[in-house]
């Protein structure tokens, strides 16, 4: 079964943010708005706290947070048997270019 509670937050933009003073007083969507924890500290990433609120968190049961694991390791996996494989075919491909060196030598 899923958890949900209400917890205070701190809204902040990064300096790299499109928002502005102006801009935000008419802000109707959290594009470009970070939200965090109420007692954590973001200015000395060069965030600026412009507000604070309130979040109803919904934890997922422990099965669904469980397979969501599983599915983000198996996607890790992936990339890496991709990543793994483009380097054993860089390898193989110097190794038939030495080779083919090493043949047209001998004729």
């Amino acid at each position: 079964m899923a958890h949900t509670f209400k917890a205070p937050v701190s809204v902040w933009i990064s300096e790299y943010s499109h928002h502005d003073a102006y801009s935000l007083q008419e802000a109707d969507s959290l594009k470009g708005i970070s939200i965090h924890g109420v007692d954590d500290d973001w200015s000395d990433m060069n965030y600026t706290r412009v507000g604070f609120g309130t979040v109803e968190v919904t934890i997922a049961s422990k099965d669904q947070i469980v397979q969501g694991k599983v599915e983000a390791l198996r996607a890790a996996l992936e990339k890496d048997r991709a990543e793994s494989q483009l380097r054993q075919n860089a390898l193989m491909k110097k190794i038939s270019e030495l080779e083919a060196l090493t043949y047209s030598e001998a004729e």
